[in-house]
């Protein structure tokens, strides 16, 4: 699934790549499709899976009954930790995407990505931030500074550069990283919404943000950094020049391709994953069974709870402490050992 994918955008002889100087067909008339770092090839693609097997699997058992805060995440710290150790490796993935160092204007590319994936990070997660805490509850606002959600804004903010990282100047980098938070965050309701179970916000995250990320390709380019279309092909001799974000003065085709190549992207990974999970589900290998899954799979499958029993630790304390009104002699001496 993915391959073919890269083929069509990253590949020579794709007939979305901005590397192919014939497209074949109608793609002649417009450019390659500009992604850089993959935020339709990568994101785009892994969270409409993510979309798919969350729709065909069905929600987790009580996930859309009662209170939802039992359904959240158990470690903060984990989160964030993650969440940075992701950041991290995103100077790998953008600026690394230029694949050399030496080349004429390949440092000077890695350079700018480094600096455009750092802002859009920053941005997305301030807005996000603001934007959880702001809101009214109707709108998914919630009344507390809202640590999950600037996490994963943060990395709509990072899915969203990521196409476009080496070819937007640095106060667009801010833009976009501010409507990738605003992206993440519809979606994400959206999804609640429509009781669609995504338990990491997967399509959120990386499917409507890689869109996005795509889409403001077309917006921000600009002429300077662009590399669309091919300099051999028969558009760039009409044009006499490269293509660029119709906020730059492009022509609209880039823009056009740029929604174009996220279809295509959106048809391949959306059909073919539809058509796995649901063969699973017919074959009765996509979900476990009621009874594994109330008892949990870390129990079931690894032989022991993955997260402490809070509840019987507190009654247990609770119980010892009013067996016996307190006393220096259950406690012990100051000084003294217990």
């Amino acid at each position: 699934l993915y391959p073919v994918v890269v083929h069509w955008v990253w590949d020579p002889n794709g007939f979305l790549s901005a590397f192919n100087p014939e497209p074949p067909g109608p793609f002649k008339k417009l450019p390659g499709m500009i992604d850089f770092a993959g935020s339709g090839v990568v994101h785009l693609t892994g969270g409409v899976c993510a979309f798919m097997g969350a729709l065909t699997i069905r929600p987790r058992l009580g996930r859309f009954v009662g209170d939802e805060t039992l359904f959240a995440g158990q470690s903060s710290s984990l989160q964030v930790l993650g969440t940075f150790l992701l950041w991290f490796g995103w100077y790998g993935f953008n600026p690394g995407s230029t694949l050399a160092i030496t080349p004429a204007g390949f440092a000077r590319d890695a350079a700018r990505a480094a600096v455009t994936t750092t802002l859009a990070a920053a941005s997305g997660a301030t807005t996000g931030l603001l934007l959880k805490r702001g809101l009214p509850s109707q709108l998914g606002g919630v009344p507390m500074w809202d640590l999950a959600a600037t996490c994963n804004s943060l990395l709509g903010g990072l899915v969203s550069i990521t196409a476009g990282c080496s070819t937007v100047d640095v106060w667009a980098s801010i833009v976009i990283g501010l409507v990738g938070a605003i992206v993440y965050h519809v979606a994400s309701c959206t999804m609640r919404k429509l009781k669609i179970d995504d338990p990491l916000d997967a399509f959120a995250v990386h499917g409507a943000c890689g869109l996005w990320g795509c889409i403001a390709v077309g917006l921000f380019c600009t002429e300077e950094y662009s590399y669309s279309p091919h300099a051999d092909s028969t558009l760039y001799a009409k044009r006499g020049k490269v293509d660029c974000g119709i906020f730059y003065g492009g022509s609209g085709l880039l823009l056009a391709t740029q929604i174009v190549g996220p279809i295509f992207i959106i048809l391949w990974a959306g059909g073919l994953s539809l058509a796995l999970f649901g063969s699973l589900k017919a074959l009765g290998l996509l979900r476990i069974s009621v009874e594994v899954e109330q008892k949990g799979l870390d129990s079931s499958k690894h032989g022991g709870s993955a997260y402490p029993n809070v509840d019987a630790a507190l009654k247990s304390l609770e119980e010892w402490s009013s067996s016996a009104p307190p006393s220096p002699e259950r406690f012990g001496k100051v000084g003294s050992k217990v």
